[in-house]
C-alpha cells in the first residue's frame, strides 16, 4: 500500500511542475505582448504629435506673407536659422523649447519657385536629428491681392 501512495504523490508532483511550467511560459508570452503594445502605443503617440506639428507648420507656410517672419515671431526662443531654412527645437511634449531641453527637431525648408509659388518641406526628427519621424511636403501658391496690384501699377481687372 505504501508503494501505491508514493507513486500517486510522484504523479501529483509531476503534474504540479508541468502546470507551473505552462503558466510561467504563458505569463512570459503575455508580458512580451504587453511590452510590445506599450512601445507601439508610445510610437503612435509620437507620430500623432509629429503629424500635428507638421500640419501646423504647413498652415503657416500656406499663409500669405512671409512665413519665416511669422515662425520667428511665434517661436523666438526655439528657432534657429540655417542655410536651408528654419530649425525649431521641441521638447518631449512637442512644445517649443531651448536647446538644453530639446528632444525633437523640426526643419522647415521653403524654396521659392517663382513670384507666387514656393515648394516647402517640414521634417520632424527624433533622437538628435538621427531618426526621421515624419515628413510633409507641399507647394504654396499666393494669389495677387489688390495691394500687390497697386504697387505694380495694375488696375486689378483682368
Amino acid at each position: 500500500m505504501k508503494k501505491l501512495s508514493s507513486s500517486r504523490s510522484e504523479l501529483l508532483l509531476m503534474e504540479i511542475i508541468l502546470s507551473i511550467l505552462f503558466f510561467s511560459l504563458a505569463s512570459a508570452v503575455c508580458l512580451q505582448l504587453f511590452v510590445k503594445a506599450s512601445l507601439l502605443g508610445r510610437d503612435t503617440a509620437e507620430l500623432d504629435m509629429a503629424v500635428r506639428c507638421a500640419v501646423s507648420a504647413a498652415e503657416l507656410l500656406n499663409q500669405a506673407g512671409d512665413p519665416q517672419e511669422e515662425i520667428l515671431e511665434l517661436f523666438p526662443e526655439s528657432c534657429v536659422l540655417t542655410e536651408e531654412g528654419i530649425t525649431l527645437l521641441l521638447d518631449e511634449e512637442f512644445h517649443s523649447c531651448a536647446s538644453a531641453d530639446m528632444v525633437y527637431q523640426m526643419d522647415i525648408i521653403s524654396v521659392p519657385e517663382d513670384d507666387r509659388t514656393a515648394s516647402w518641406s517640414v521634417i520632424i526628427y527624433g533622437d538628435s536629428h538621427s531618426t526621421e519621424i515624419y515628413r510633409l511636403e507641399g507647394v504654396s501658391y499666393h494669389p495677387l491681392i489688390p495691394s500687390d496690384l497697386s504697387r505694380k501699377g495694375g488696375t486689378g481687372a483682368a
